[in-house]
């Protein structure tokens, strides 16, 4: 009984309320048609709001896409350089000020609905939902599962991230993280680059995804009711509490083996160039000068 009330209290915690105007914004996702055989959750990583350094900027931008019928899954993972136009507006900036500025026009919601509207842009897909989750909601509840265990072909050292020390020294194969090495993994790039550090949040992704649908987990009151705690106080989504569930339902099924992992780069087949914005930041543009490429690329993901 305690238990269905704290999911409950939690549900209302985390549902992002759209009356009262919530949802009257200038901007609409630009891709209205849903495929009914798919599924579109867009995940988005902050620092959080009381971050005075950028906290609402989006540091993780990944759509987790899900075939129905076939149970496939695809991870596919968008650079926060990314330079575009922000919805309803003549203003381009990186695609991980999107957030802010929808939040700076109505806090709460308008970061989700921003977001959307521009990864729907640039996808061509109809998202269906969103989620954004903070640094400490991460953290926490890495820590809160017990950790995490990622395996590793080559050795990790990060020694830039935000000390001249070394943060970060893993050895090649299985390495055990708890939040705050885990946190650190993900948020590495200066040893390498932002796009590995987008291969490596969909990696924990998926270590994460495997320990909370454990059975260990799911089975242990006590670590379902922290985990709550945590997601209240830490996300926001515009799911409601049963897609909530049947998003957890169709994950549960997913065999990490078989994940699609997409990730937008300077490649040859990562459809991007580097360049650099009349304020000199570097920013990445679409090889083809629009967005024809990457959508077609989102669109058949699964063939």
């Amino acid at each position: 009984m305690i238990l269905a009330l704290k999911t409950g209290f939690t549900f209302s915690q985390i549902i992002i309320d759209f009356s009262n105007g919530g949802g009257k914004l200038p901007t609409e996702q630009p891709f209205q048609d849903k495929d009914p055989n798919r599924l579109n959750v867009l995940l988005l990583g902050l620092r959080g709001e009381n971050d005075p350094h950028g906290g609402l900027l989006t540091d993780s931008i990944m759509l987790v896409s899900v075939e129905k019928k076939s149970g496939k899954i695809a991870l596919i993972s968008i650079p926060r350089d990314l330079y575009v136009k922000i919805p309803g507006t003549d203003t381009w900036e990186k695609i991980n000020s999107a957030h802010a500025y929808g939040e700076e026009k109505k806090r709460g919601s308008g970061g989700i609905l921003y977001s959307k509207a521009i990864v729907s842009d640039i996808s061509g897909l109809y998202i269906d939902y969103a989620v954004s989750v903070n640094h400490e909601a991460f953290r926490e509840t890495v820590d809160a599962i017990g950790g995490i265990d990622i395996y590793l072909d080559k050795p990790f050292v990060e020694n830039k991230q935000f000390t001249d020390e070394i943060i970060l020294d893993l050895p090649a194969g299985k390495n055990h993280l708890d939040g705050r090495t885990a946190l650190f993994f993900v948020r590495s790039r200066y040893t390498t680059s932002d796009f590995d550090r987008m291969r490596r949040q969909q990696q924990v992704l998926l270590a994460i995804k495997d320990k909370v649908l454990s059975l260990g987990v799911l089975a242990n009151p006590v670590k379902i009711f922290n985990l709550l705690s945590i997601v209240g106080r830490n996300i926001k989504t515009d799911m409601s509490a049963g897609d909530i569930q049947s998003f957890i339902n169709l994950a549960s099924d997913i065999d990490k083996e078989h994940v699609i992992k997409k990730v937008f780069d300077t490649t040859p087949e990562g459809l991007l160039h580097s360049a650099t914005a009349e304020n000199g930041a570097y920013i990445l543009l679409p090889n083809s000068g629009n967005y024809d490429q990457i959508r077609e690329a989102c669109r058949s993901v699964f063939n």
